[in-house]
């Protein structure tokens, strides 16, 4: 008896390792996201507040380059070559990411300043594969003097080696 004991006790662990397997399976594809990993190009198309003056030209704001692992959303921004962390939210077609970086030199209002921190939080909605759009908000931190002090906020869109979701074939 002790030997059909012993096998229906290995069925039974064959059988849960097996359903355990599909589950984490089946959660792994659960986090695929339409969004694509790398390389963005971000343009503003709408500033609320530029108090910094950090937008040279209308439209130009930092690249990033997204790296996408499960539902945690991790982007390499251009400004101060920050990373900036955080994660799909409920619908999985937004996101957001957040940063921040201490004792940074940085340009604001056309002088330099020694910043105590410079934070950054981006919202993006995916549109599609190749393009998202979303909030930008820069905040500079200083003691001194009072014009390094400032905040920068934006809608953007962010797009994909050019292809706009209307050229995708």
């Amino acid at each position: 008896m002790r030997g059909v004991g012993y096998g229906g006790c290995v069925f039974t662990r064959r059988v849960l390792l097996s359903f355990l397997v599909f589950c984490v399976g089946l959660c792994l594809s659960c986090n695929s996201f339409l969004q694509n990993p790398g390389h963005y190009d971000l343009q503003a198309t709408e500033v609320y507040r530029d108090d910094c003056g950090l937008i040279a030209s209308p439209e130009s704001l930092w690249d990033g380059s997204l790296l996408i692992t499960g539902q945690v959303v991790r982007m390499d921004f251009e400004l101060l070559e920050m990373q900036l962390v955080g994660r799909f939210l409920e619908s999985g077609e937004r996101f957001a990411v957040d940063g921040s970086v201490a004792n940074a030199t940085a340009i604001a209002n056309g002088q330099e300043c020694l910043l105590d921190q410079v934070s950054v939080h981006l919202e993006g909605d995916t549109v599609c594969a190749t393009e998202f759009t979303g909030v930008l908000r820069v905040r500079y931190e200083a003691r001194r003097p009072d014009s390094c002090v400032c905040e920068l906020w934006a809608r953007f869109e962010a797009v994909q080696d050019g292809l706009r979701c209307e050229q995708q074939p």
